[in-house]
């Protein structure tokens, strides 16, 4: 989007069998100007990223994190510490061109049939259009949540942690649709392992399709978002922003750069009662809903539209590419 816009000259090349030997596959290397700038977009501060802080020390002039915080990024060994700059909000998103979409090998042509199968659409529905929209004020809002359950093995380091993730998901979605009936639209994706336990609440396969979640979302006035593995930000949570959305979410245990605030852009929450507590407070003031929604909607433009996510993150690298397309 950056070169469309005449802003930078990239060059790509994309090499999924080696991966130029990174040692884990959330990441991507980019050079320009001298200097080697890392992108880690994974979950959190895990064991695996852990094991990898000498290479990444060794081999980084710059690394942004999806998942950046201050307090842990200050134990990391000095050598590091000085170059980690948080990198923002991330969802699965594309534009038309991109040559990460290209299905080079069998695998991954099976792979886009998979995608057309689950989730009832194609690549197209993952481009930017089907996204954004501009904020909207209703008489009486609405509330989605749609969430999904996860699965680890028995005695798996994290599972624990899946344990709690999934109870406190299938005890929102519960009061939420009890408390809001009509005015609530969501459930847990229908998932085969879960439906003794917890059948009642599953959405149907065709409502969590691509295609179908993105109709429902753009009719819903406020959102709920929840915290994923290793208290990573939830990729919903970016979707709702580029969707202009007033957001309902489990506290932020990350940061993101720019002036996104609690009780601005989003209402936090630490448990289903106090998340109830938030709704209840956007669902009887719609002005604030709206107000919500306009806030996020300028946050976004600004701050979490893929373009300006890269523009300001190579602000940081570059004086020369802050002073051509500002400072964001």
């Amino acid at each position: 989007m950056l070169e469309e816009q005449g802003k930078l000259r990239l060059s790509f090349s994309l090499d999924r069998e080696n991966r130029r030997g990174l040692p884990y596959a959330q990441l991507l290397e980019a050079e320009g100007g001298g200097r080697r700038i890392i992108f880690d977009l994974s979950d959190g501060y895990g064991s695996v990223e852990k094991r990898a802080q000498p290479w990444l020390a060794e081999r980084a002039d710059v690394l942004f994190r999806r998942s950046f915080s201050t307090a842990e990024t200050a134990k990391l060994p000095p050598a590091l510490r000085g170059r980690v700059r948080p990198w923002g909000f991330h969802f699965h998103v594309s534009c038309p061109g991109n040559p990460m979409d290209q299905a080079a090998s069998l695998g991954e042509r099976r792979g886009e049939l998979f995608q057309r199968i689950f989730n009832g659409a194609p690549r197209s529905y993952f481009t930017l259009d089907k996204f954004e929209r501009p904020p909207e004020w209703k008489r009486e809002p609405s509330v989605l949540f749609y969430t999904r359950l996860w699965h680890v093995p028995e005695g798996d380091e994290l599972s624990e942690q899946v344990a709690a993730l999934n109870r406190s998901r299938l005890e929102l979605v519960a009061e939420l649709k009890r408390r809001y009936g009509q005015r609530f639209t969501g459930g847990v994706q229908f998932d085969p392992r879960a439906v003794r336990r917890c059948g009642s609440l599953m959405s149907g396969i065709a409502a969590t399709s691509r295609r179908r979640y993105l109709e429902t979302m753009h009719r819903a006035d406020i959102c709920v978002g929840s915290t994923g593995l290793h208290g990573s930000i939830g990729w919903k949570t970016a979707e709702y922003l580029a969707a202009s959305k007033a957001v309902v979410n489990e506290a932020l245990q990350f940061e993101v750069p720019g002036p996104f605030q609690a009780g601005v852009n989003y209402l936090p929450f630490t448990d289903a009662e106090s998340c109830l507590a938030q709704v209840e407070r956007l669902m009887a003031d719609p002005d604030r809903t709206y107000a919500m929604a306009q806030a996020n909607q300028a946050y976004y433009q600004s701050w979490g539209r893929p373009d300006r996510v890269m523009a300001n993150a190579l602000a940081q690298v570059f004086p020369e590419f802050e002073r051509e397309v500002g400072s964001g």
